[in-house]
């Protein structure tokens, strides 16, 4: 399978050039990461339990289908994280058995949720339709805004171009035909009345969704010594509250790096709520859930917009890493990091310089253009310590990475970014490999 996109090479991987087209490497990349979601689900039957097969063979017969008739609107099916990521989180299945059981879940319920998509999408044939026959699970889907919930007897349902049933034996229990007014009525319907949707989606300036359901099976794993995993949390704060903080944090992306945010309304689909904290800023984000960032509610609204800009980074290297490598000694062995209290490979640090960089240039920006909040006290002296710790990891990279090719163009666009003044000579350090 082709994603029809021109060799990933690292340029552009940093900060694009303004205005952004199509063409440019992050478009490319997550073009590739949405073929290998489909390829990985096309595959998949085998690591599904036996009794799950046949229903996979159906939904992957359509796959291929559509795949030949409409290959963008598919692909489009797999943009949501609440198929791709469990997709990608099969191969975790070895080293994290504790979340197994979780894995599995998820990566059998993305069989009815891609066959919900594609109904949405017209792209199953009319005349047929799709059975699951394998309890009535909640159905998560931006289109509708939140999650299709089934009434409380359904054991199955059907899926064509038309719409949902749900039935419970040989009985339909309900109907939801894909128009306007019948996903109005049950936006608005009561518990036991039929299909209903509950409100999961908040949208956040025009960009990405607040999310208040997530599908990523390995949300509660964390690898930060100084957190314990990522629960869905409003922090005690209304979605109101936290919709008009980070309008605040993509308004001012806009105004500085308008590019970014072009990137980001390609990418970015998810910010989950993990809590509220006045003191520090936690946040994170998963190389197997891409285009959903974590964050936690925090006062100050630069420290927000920081870890905005600082997690989509993020997501851009990880989802040129499904199908590039950057570097040749990515996780062994482990050195000193500068920005995490725990020893970290240079991958790790190469995603910190490639999501603090791009920070720094954020403040720098809106001191050029004496925004207000340049004059503040602290915020120089929060620059100065993004530099430092950019620094830090600069040297790193450039005494122990072992770069590819694509990693050389990468590092040359990072380099391009670091202040002359910060720039120092370690003797006997390798360069770039």
């Amino acid at each position: 399978m082709s994603s029809g996109t021109d060799e990933i090479g690292g340029h552009g991987l940093v900060l694009p050039a303004e205005p952004v087209d199509e063409r440019r490497a992050v478009a490319a990349a997550y073009a590739r990461y949405l073929a290998s979601c489909c390829r990985m689900f096309v595959a998949a039957g085998g690591q599904l339990p036996v009794e799950l097969r046949a229903a996979h063979r159906r939904a992957a017969e359509l796959v291929r289908l559509a795949l030949r008739h409409a290959p963008g609107e598919l692909l489009a099916c797999f943009r949501s994280p609440t198929i791709g990521a469990p997709l990608h989180c099969l191969g975790l299945r070895e080293d994290l058995p504790a979340l197994r059981a979780r894995i599995d879940r998820e990566a059998a319920t993305t069989i009815p949720q891609l066959l919900f998509e594609m109904a949405l999408r017209r792209l199953i044939p009319a005349g047929q339709e799709a059975v699951w026959d394998h309890g009535a699970p909640r159905l998560t889907s931006l289109a509708i805004g939140g999650e299709l919930v089934p009434p409380p007897a359904a054991t199955a349902l059907r899926f064509s171009a038309e719409g949902v049933v749900a039935t419970g034996g040989a009985r339909e229990l309900a109907r939801l035909p894909f128009d306007r007014g019948a996903m109005t009525q049950a936006l608005d319907a009561t518990p036991g009345s039929g299909f209903r949707v509950d409100r999961r989606f908040w949208p956040i300036g025009k960009v990405a969704h607040l999310a208040t359901v997530d599908h990523n099976p390995i949300a509660t794993f964390e690898a930060h010594p100084e957190k314990a995993g990522n629960h869905i949390d409003l922090g005690g704060r209304s979605p109101e509250e936290w919709v008009t903080s980070l309008d605040e944090s993509f308004s001012l992306i806009e105004r500085f790096m308008p590019g970014e945010l072009a990137e980001m309304k390609l990418l970015l689909h998810f910010v989950v709520p993990v809590g509220f904290d006045a003191e520090r800023h936690l946040s994170a984000s998963y190389r197997e859930a891409v285009g959903t960032v974590y964050l936690t509610l925090h006062p100050n609204a630069m420290t927000m917009t920081e870890a905005v800009v600082h997690e989509f980074q993020h997501n851009k290297l990880n989802v040129a890493a499904h199908s590039v490598d950057f570097l040749r000694n990515p996780f062994h062995p482990l050195y000193k990091s500068p920005v995490r209290p725990d020893p970290r490979p240079l991958w790790g640090i190469l995603l910190a310089v490639h999501a603090f960089l791009p920070v720094a240039e954020l403040y720098r920006r809106m001191r050029a253009a004496a925004h207000p909040w340049s004059r503040l006290p602290d915020f120089d002296r929060r620059l100065r310590e993004i530099d430092l710790k950019n620094r830090e990891g600069m040297e790193m990279l450039r005494a122990h990475a072992d770069f590819t090719e694509a990693g050389r163009t990468l590092f040359a666009e990072l380099e391009a970014l670091e202040p002359a003044a910060s720039r120092i000579t370690l003797t006997g350090t390798a360069g770039l490999q």
